[in-house]
């Protein structure tokens, strides 16, 4: 009999589904609440759920799953609905599709610091309120070709940042606790400080998890270190970074803010950060492209390597675990 594996969703990919039936009979429900979860778990030997609000494997569906032996999301992290390291603990296996997340986070980073060095996005708004002739009254703008880059963090999307960067500079630079020296020179990067990064570097880019330790651990001390015309990009958590201090910094030095994330959202209307044209604004959308819809597949091959005996990719640790951002 094979082991049954509850999805707290709908599969929403018929090939990765096939995929994961040739090793477990795929359960699906299309209520994701931690109540009915707790009258199917006794059976399962595996317990997958989407992104909710609220927690929905919890200490006690873990509990009340004596059968369990694997739990994940269907999201690139777990900890905003799966009580991880209590799972981590008891000696069950913690997944997630974050496999699916680096190519296209890095690809839409890249657009933000392309049309932020060159002034895309400018120079649409300008052509659409007609503003943009006579042409040559704009200043020069700067490729990223050979430009110092620094990456704060250095998980899956880091990495992905990092390796499509290469195809536009050798000159790499990384801030992780998790990253020995011996591994970023293996990696092709240099290690830096915190500080050292937003004084080096031209495009500083943060791209770690948000937990409590990370709160706000971007803020004057740092943005007074950043050279003229420097370029900040936050694609990863808006609670990360002292918006007030940012705020001050752009409106008192010539620096550059390509800002996905905010600390509160949706940015308000009112947002200081709205009025200059040396800042780059997207909707909390760097998630958005259909390439993420892999996770389904990402899915199916973590199941596969469970299955068979081997350690799935995404299989968390207590230290990732604790690393990783909330939602």
């Amino acid at each position: 009999m094979k082991p049954k594996v509850l999805f707290a969703c709908r599969v929403e990919d018929e090939a990765a589904k096939r995929r994961m039936e040739e090793y477990a009979e795929i359960v699906e429900i299309e209520t994701a609440d931690p109540r009915v979860l707790l009258d199917h778990v006794p059976t399962m030997t595996g317990l997958i759920v989407p992104y909710t609000n609220e927690k929905l494997i919890t200490k006690e569906v873990l509990d009340k799953g004596v059968h369990l032996k694997l739990v994940g999301t269907t999201y690139g992290g777990t900890r905003q609905n799966v009580e991880d390291e209590y799972a981590l603990e008891k000696g069950l296996t913690v997944i997630h599709t974050g496999g699916s997340r680096p190519r296209p986070m890095a690809e839409y980073t890249l657009g933000l610091v392309l049309s932020s060095l060159l002034q895309i996005h400018n120079y649409h708004h300008y052509m659409r309120s007609g503003e943009a002739w006579p042409r040559f009254k704009y200043g020069r703008t700067r490729i990223l070709h050979r430009r110092k880059v620094g990456v704060i963090g250095c998980g899956l999307i880091g990495r992905g940042i990092i390796e499509l960067f290469r195809n536009f500079t050798d000159e790499i630079y990384v801030r992780s606790n998790h990253l020995s020296a011996e591994q970023a020179e293996e990696m092709g990067v240099t290690k830096l400080e915190l500080n050292e990064i937003f004084r080096e570097c031209e495009i500083i880019i943060l791209a770690g998890g948000y937990t409590p330790e990370t709160h706000h651990m971007i803020g004057q001390e740092q943005f007074d270190q950043m050279q003229e015309e420097a370029l900040f990009v936050n694609i990863a958590r808006g609670k990360m970074v002292d918006e007030q201090a940012m705020i001050a910094a752009v409106n008192s030095k010539p620096i550059y803010l390509a800002l996905d994330v905010f600390e509160e959202e949706p940015l308000p209307a009112d947002s200081p950060l709205r009025q200059s044209d040396q800042v780059l604004l997207t909707p909390h959308r760097a998630n958005n492209p259909r390439e993420f819809e892999d996770r389904w597949q990402c899915l199916a091959d973590e199941l596969e390597l469970f299955f068979t005996g081997k350690r799935p990719s995404s299989a968390l640790t207590l230290n990732r675990a604790r690393a990783m951002s909330s939602s």
